[in-house]
């Protein structure tokens, strides 16, 4: 099993990046443009809410991405996130006859 050992931006830091700050969009401009309310659109941004499937395609086709893409990126985040507790959850691995 593959494991990620650095800690990659959340991707509301890689949306921010793309879209206000290299863009210098407001965030109620580009919610607008995605949309999503200006709610939504700030707590991805600030970390708060992750990329679900629906805003994944809403990304995708304001960046002209895909889809998987933006589902990739936050399962990597996702992963590492849970990566972190692994010792803490408990499981009693089947025992499979050879």
């Amino acid at each position: 099993m593959m494991t990620i050992m650095y800690k990659p931006l959340h991707p509301g830091e890689l949306v921010k990046d793309e879209l206000i700050d290299v863009t210098g969009m407001s965030v109620t401009v580009a919610a607008k443009r995605l949309g999503v309310s200006r709610t939504a659109l700030s707590r991805l941004l600030n970390g708060h809410a992750g990329i679900r499937p629906e805003m994944a395609l809403r990304l995708s086709k304001l960046f002209n991405t895909s889809i998987e893409m933006w589902i990739n990126i936050q399962a990597q985040y996702d992963t590492w996130l849970i990566s972190k507790q692994a010792s803490k959850i408990k499981v009693k691995p089947l025992n499979r006859a050879a």
